[in-house]
């Protein structure tokens, strides 16, 4: 039976999971889906939401707005929704690289609104990816709030459309695979270059901090030995001070008293003989 469920998870078959949400991280139904969304609570990969101004919806939005109605069919410039395109690339490849090496980096060209605009990032690491989630979540980038979430896509070859691939698919912008926009290899290689060069620039900053910091504190402490041993020189040279001044006290002192018991022996020396000399007088 585990094998079973192992097998059919994620799958059309799986009745409770949504193979969709499984596989690209969004559902056409959202929450009203009737199976499973299971959401990660860690992913190598993040889904900024919407953030893409596709050009077909901003044309639509901007024929409504004016009044005008445009059918089934929107003109747009081409070369300059390309432009546009290679420029927001460029500005994401550049920004998620800050916080590590991106693995894959893909903009949905879904028209469908649970997709629309859908930003996938793939990193190397889920620290990574954990860290641009938590500082680019709620941030702002061309007037629209950043939305960013974990997303289960980890394989994006079974994610994206292969029919849109070849230029095949029937179903248009409102297919419920990925639409993956074409960027040109060489650019992703020099963003590649780039971002590799500047987080060895910044490895080599941090280092430099580092070692600066470390020689800060040794030049403390050496200061606060030198003080320490200044204040024992000065404390053992106030001691053998004083040992000297009690010293040559002492001497003095020892001298009067020789000098005292000298004076006494001579005073009895000449009593003695004083009185000898009176004995012998009287005798005589």
């Amino acid at each position: 039976m585990a094998k079973h469920l192992a097998r059919i998870h994620g799958t059309e078959e799986d009745k409770v999971n949504c193979p969709f949400y499984f596989k690209i991280g969004a559902c056409r139904h959202a929450d009203r889906c009737s199976r499973i969304h299971h959401r990660p609570a860690f992913s190598p990969t993040i889904l900024i939401k919407h953030i893409y101004r596709h050009p077909i919806r901003e044309a639509e939005l901007k024929a409504a707005s004016e009044g005008k109605s445009t059918g089934d069919h929107v003109d747009i410039d081409e070369a300059q929704a390309r432009e546009d395109f290679l420029v927001f690339f460029e500005d994401f490849f550049e920004e998620l690289s800050k916080f590590g090496r991106l693995e894959a980096l893909h903009v949905c060209d879904n028209l469908g609104d649970h997709m629309i605009g859908h930003v996938y990032a793939k990193f190397s690491d889920e620290e990574e990816a954990a860290d641009a989630l938590n500082i680019l979540n709620g941030r702002y980038y061309d007037g629209r709030r950043m939305e960013v979430e974990f997303s289960p896509v980890t394989d994006f070859r079974e994610a994206r459309c292969r029919d849109f691939d070849e230029d095949t698919c029937r179903r248009g912008g409102f297919c419920n695979f990925m639409h993956i926009k074409p960027v040109p290899m060489c650019l992703i290689r020099d963003m590649e270059v780039y971002a590799e060069e500047e987080r060895r620039r910044e490895e080599m900053e941090r280092l430099e901090r580092e070692r600066k910091e470390r020689r800060r504190k040794e030049r403390k402490r050496e200061g606060r030995r030198d003080r320490d041993r200044d204040r024992d020189r000065d404390r053992d040279g106030e001691g053998r001070s004083s040992r000297r001044k009690g010293g040559s006290g002492g001497g003095e002192s020892r001298s009067r008293s020789r000098s005292r018991s000298r004076s006494r022996s001579d005073s009895r020396r000449r009593k003695s003989r004083d009185r000898s000399g009176s004995e012998g007088g009287m005798d005589a």
